[in-house]
């Protein structure tokens, strides 16, 4: 019996860490979404190595990097899936599918970036919290298209942090 608890405990554990896992990374695209350098500094190890396709630098930097465009734009979104998590321990690794969509101005005309890939994630859990602790994005394809027609929004669209109405909920 005491053999079929602690097999439970081990079993519970892996699913609640690759549930802070998946918390982790929803974290990290939303902070960057809603271009949140605090919440996404608390995510990632400051120590981390962020390849993010091809430009290297640490967690710290990442986080700092993140800033709100001087002129307000339409939204963007990072949308993961097909995540799979690994636990060993302290240490995860995982593999997640990304698609990335943002309204950008290129030479002054509107246009629509969508960039599609993979992140290669490495979590470790110091002093009990898991954070990102490495990080390389795989580039698979990547386009801009010309916005052939723009379609009003309702009332409520996406804003840099703390603007947007997700941070009253």
């Amino acid at each position: 019996m005491s053999e079929d608890l602690s097999d439970l405990h081990d079993r519970l554990r892996i699913l609640e860490d690759k549930e802070a896992i998946r918390t982790l990374l929803a974290t990290i695209a939303r902070a960057t979404d809603r271009y949140d350098g605090a919440l996404l500094a608390s995510a990632i190890h400051a120590d981390a190595a962020m390849d993010m396709g091809g430009k290297e630098m640490t967690g710290r930097a990442f986080a700092a990097a993140i800033k709100p465009p001087a002129a307000a734009r339409p939204g963007r979104m990072h949308i993961l899936g097909n995540e799979r998590i690994d636990v060993d321990g302290d240490t995860a690794r995982s593999e997640s599918y990304l698609v990335s969509c943002q309204d950008v101005l290129a030479d002054g005309v509107r246009k629509t970036r969508i960039r599609a890939g993979r992140y290669l994630d490495r979590f470790e859990r110091r002093d009990g919290t898991w954070k990102l602790a490495a990080r390389t994005m795989i580039d698979e394809w990547a386009r801009i298209d010309p916005v052939g027609e723009a379609i009003d929004i309702g009332g409520h669209s996406g804003k840099p942090a703390p603007e947007d109405i997700s941070y009253q909920l």
